[in-house]
């Protein structure tokens, strides 16, 4: 199997509050999973959500890369304006063309973007890995960030056949 690493929404306002829950850790892993995708002539791609009126305009500094992980030359970049990754972007049609057949994702946000995104694949007969120490997201009024993730980390690993959870050591490309 042929797999790409797909960041999700890793943009540079997660930083400034800091807003994610753990965002420089996961930035960190997320950067090192790239690295070693890079290395092994895994495809790396970029999902960058843009909304207008808010932090995530195109842009905007906030819609920007973060320096601390932002893509390098011959990663892909997909715009998207939606929480599934799939959703009106060419995400499908780019891991066609680069023979991919399945995928490890991390990112932001856990209970939004990242969620939908791996249900969005696996509906396609996508196979996902999700990097169970790669994803992050904000507090929400009922449940602490930390619980979020807790939560869908273990949704995930009793989705089925298609998605799965691995740490980030744990994953080869």
């Amino acid at each position: 199997m042929s797999r790409a690493l797909v960041i999700i929404d890793v943009q540079a306002n997660l930083f400034d509050e800091p807003r994610a829950d753990r965002i420089g850790e996961v930035a960190t892993i997320l950067e090192r999973k790239a690295a070693e995708a890079r290395a092994a002539g895994a495809p790396v791609i970029f999902v960058q959500h843009e909304e207008a009126g808010c932090e995530w305009e195109r842009g905007t500094p906030g819609w920007e890369f973060h320096p601390s992980l932002s893509p390098k030359p011959g990663d892909t970049v997909v715009a998207k304006s939606f929480c599934d990754g799939f959703r009106d972007t060419d995400l499908a049609a780019v891991l066609q063309r680069l023979g991919v057949d399945g995928i490890v994702v991390g990112g932001y946000a856990s209970d939004f973007c990242v969620d939908t995104t791996i249900r969005a694949a696996a509906s396609r007969g996508i196979p996902a890995t999700v990097i169970a120490d790669g994803h992050t997201t904000s507090s929400r009024p009922h449940l602490p960030a930390a619980d979020v993730v807790r939560h869908h980390t273990w949704v995930w690993s009793r989705f089925d056949a298609l998605v799965s959870v691995a740490h980030a050591e744990d994953i080869v490309f």
